[in-house]
C-alpha cells in the first residue's frame, strides 16, 4: 500500500469512526456580555438573586460584575465605558454628572431607603435635641450628611452644635460600635448589629426622610445608546429578581445574603427597612417624583459646594428601557 494509498485508508477510518459518535446538543445563541458594577447593599437584592437563579443567563445575558466597596466608586469606569451599567445611588450620580453633564441616565430605582440609613446613638442619647456637644460622625458631601442635617434641623439644631467628624458610614458605624464616637450616621449591617448588641439605639433614621436616599440603575448615555437590548434585557431580569424577593423572602434573604456576606436572619431585618421598587413603581417614579425628591439632595450639593451646579435632575431619569 502506496503512502497515498495508506493516508486515504486512514481518513476513511477516522470518517467513520467521528460519524459514529453522539452529536452535540444544538447550542444556543451566545450570551451578550453585560459589565455591571456593584456595591454589597440590601437594596439590590433583585440583583443579587436575579444573578444567582440564573435570570441574567434566561434573558441571554453574561452578566459580568465588579464589586466597589463604596456606591459612587463604580460610576467613573462607567464614564469611560469600562462597565455597561452600575448600581449606585441617586445622589452619587449627582455629583459626578455636575463634571460631565448629560453623559449619565438613571434608568431603573432598585430601592428607596426607609431605615436602612440612620443615626445611632449612645443610650444616654435619647434623641435629636441630645446630640448638642457631643461628637458626631457623617460623611461630608454625600447624602447621609444631608440626613444628619434634616434630623437636626427638625430639632432646631445646626452643624454648629454638634462636635462633626468626617468619616465614611462603614468606618463610622465601626468606631460607634468600638465606643469611640457618640453618634453615627451609618447604614446597614452596621445598624442592625450595634442595636442587636444593645450598643446604642436609632434616633433618626431615612424612614423620616421619604425618597430622600434613592438606590439606583444608572447608565453610560452614548454606553446604553449602542446596547438598548442588552440594557432593556438586563432590567427584565431585575424585575423577575423583585417579583421572586415578594414571592419568596426567605429563600431571597438566603440568596442575599451570599453577597453581602450575612446570615438569612441578619437579612430579613434589614428588608424591612428598604422600600423595594418593581416595573410598575418605576413607571411611576421615574415619571416624575424621582427627579422632584432629587431636587432637594441637588441643592444640597450646590449650596455645601460639592457641585459647582444646580443639577436639573428632570432630564435625568429615564424610563425609556423599561417599555
Amino acid at each position: 500500500m502506496t503512502k497515498i494509498q495508506r493516508r486515504s485508508a486512514l481518513a476513511a477510518i477516522l470518517v467513520g469512526a467521528s460519524s459514529a459518535l453522539p452529536m452535540p446538543a444544538h447550542a444556543g445563541p451566545a450570551l451578550k456580555p453585560y459589565k455591571v458594577g456593584f456595591n454589597a447593599w440590601i437594596g439590590s437584592i433583585a440583583f443579587f438573586v436575579a444573578q444567582q437563579k440564573g435570570f441574567f443567563k434566561e434573558a441571554g445575558l453574561d452578566v459580568q460584575t465588579k464589586s466597589f466597596s463604596a456606591p459612587g466608586d463604580g460610576l467613573k469606569p462607567l464614564l469611560t465605558n469600562d462597565l455597561d451599567a452600575v448600581l449606585s445611588t441617586a445622589d452619587c450620580v449627582l455629583t459626578v454628572v455636575d463634571k460631565a453633564p448629560g453623559q449619565l441616565k438613571i434608568v431603573y430605582l432598585t430601592d428607596t431607603s426607609s431605615g436602612a440609613d440612620a443615626i445611632v446613638a449612645k443610650k444616654d442619647i435619647p434623641n435629636i435635641k441630645a446630640m448638642k456637644g457631643r461628637k458626631v460622625a457623617a460623611t461630608l458631601g454625600q447624602c447621609n450628611q444631608l440626613l444628619l442635617d434634616k434630623a437636626l434641623e427638625k430639632a432646631g439644631l445646626t452643624e454648629k452644635d454638634i462636635h462633626l467628624v468626617n468619616m465614611s458610614p462603614d468606618d463610622a458605624g465601626a468606631a460607634f460600635a468600638a465606643g469611640q464616637i457618640d453618634v453615627a450616621v451609618t447604614w446597614e449591617p452596621w445598624i442592625t448589629k450595634v442595636s442587636g448588641e444593645k450598643k446604642g439605639h436609632v434616633i433618626f433614621s431615612s424612614k423620616d426622610t421619604p425618597m430622600l436616599i434613592l438606590d439606583v440603575l444608572a447608565v453610560n448615555t452614548k454606553g446604553a445608546a449602542k446596547k438598548p437590548a442588552e440594557t432593556r434585557a438586563f432590567i427584565k431580569a431585575l424585575n423577575r429578581g423583585y417579583e421572586f424577593v415578594q414571592a419568596h423572602r426567605d429563600e431571597a434573604a438566603a440568596l442575599a445574603g451570599k453577597s453581602l456576606e450575612q446570615k438569612p436572619e441578619e437579612v430579613k431585618p434589614m428588608l424591612d427597612k428598604v422600600d423595594l421598587y418593581g416595573p410598575q413603581k418605576n413607571l411611576e417614579l421615574l415619571a416624575g417624583p424621582a427627579a422632584a425628591a432629587s431636587k432637594q439632595v441637588a441643592q444640597f450639593f450646590k449650596d455645601h459646594k460639592v457641585n459647582d451646579t444646580l443639577v436639573d435632575t428632570s432630564t435625568l431619569f429615564d424610563a425609556q428601557y423599561l417599555k
